[in-house]
């Protein structure tokens, strides 16, 4: 009798610990939700994570804050949420190389890309494209290339630091034309635009949202767009593809990751709010489509799906290129 009483009350206590761990997981959130965004305050990723962040903190009925830390490629920001407990309350507005090439870049890094994170959604994507300076002579993507190949190493393109997406970017088109071209880093995209601008760098491969009010307004020329089709931010601008260039396709995206270890109810209750902010066609208007991005509306299957392919991407890509950071 007393070994069945101990298994039965061990089977209520479990029983009640399992019930306490699903209504903690229903009644998500009870406090304040932080969105860590591992760029300076102003750029893409930050508008659009306090985007989410107002629409979700009127539906939570609790404030969603979002916490800049910036640096080191994204890794201070990756780092601090891996390392963070995994209740749902510390979230990270992810990119391309906070869980995808970086961990092709450096040999070592402070945390796992695959293993320490749980994807939640991928929010939004913003394609890339090609932009000359307009003191840059050649006028199209032939010309670009003819004045490479009869001066190799002359014509400069610029990229907001060594690895970024806009220098791996250029550097896979350069080995697909067969030219050589002569990288300057910069620290940021704003400090690309106004080189740009001031006739510094020849070209770029940067993300749409920064380039439309330059383009539009003449001071910058766009040559190609790294998309399978062309898109409605640029529609008169031939793809890469339509150039000879198919494989050229590049995009960057945005998306909820948490550490690995968040309750799968916590998730599932996080993506099915940021699917439900998504979908309303106010909210697209002001931080997706008007500034450039496209929706992308993946939620923790099919994010996890879209993170192994980026993953073989990359890695396929920064192998070919030899690139290193450390």
């Amino acid at each position: 009798m007393g070994v069945f009483k101990i298994l039965a009350t061990g089977v209520a206590a479990l029983a009640l610990g399992t019930g306490a761990a699903a209504a903690q997981d229903n009644a998500f959130p009870a406090r304040m939700v932080r969105i860590v965004v591992p760029f300076t305050a102003g750029g893409l990723a930050d508008v659009l994570a306090r985007g989410l962040a107002q629409e979700l903190a009127g539906r939570w009925s609790q404030p969603v804050v979002v916490e800049n830390r910036p640096g080191a490629n994204t890794i201070i920001a990756a780092e601090y949420v891996a390392r963070s407990e995994p209740d749902g309350y510390t979230l990270l507005m992810a990119n391309d190389p906070t869980v995808s090439s970086n961990q092709y870049l450096y040999r070592k890094l402070p945390y796992d890309p695959v293993k320490d994170f749980t994807p939640v959604a991928n929010v939004a994507q913003t394609r890339e494209i090609l932009l000359a300076s307009n003191d840059f002579p050649a006028r199209n993507l032939t010309e670009l290339i003819a004045q490479a190949k009869a001066r190799p190493g002359h014509v400069t393109y610029g990229s907001y630091g060594i690895g970024s997406k806009a220098h791996l970017d250029a550097a896979t088109f350069s080995a697909l034309a067969g030219i050589e071209l002569n990288h300057v880093p910069y620290k940021g995209v704003a400090d690309v635009m106004t080189a740009l601008l001031g006739g510094q760098i020849d070209m770029a491969m940067v993300g749409v949202p920064p380039s439309i009010p330059m383009v539009r307004a003449g001071k910058v020329r766009l040559l190609a767009v790294a998309a399978p089709r062309r898109i409605a931010a640029f529609p008169d601008t031939p793809t890469f593809a339509e150039l000879g260039f198919p494989a050229m396709v590049s995009q960057a995206w945005f998306g909820l990751v948490a550490p690995a270890g968040t309750p799968p109810a916590v998730v599932a209750k996080i993506a099915a709010d940021v699917r439900q902010v998504l979908a309303q066609p106010a909210f697209q208007e002001k931080f997706v489509t008007s500034v450039g991005l496209e929706p992308l509306d993946q939620g923790p299957e099919e994010f996890a799906r879209f993170l192994a392919r980026d993953r073989q991407e990359y890695e396929h890509s920064i192998r070919s290129l030899n690139v290193k950071l450390n």
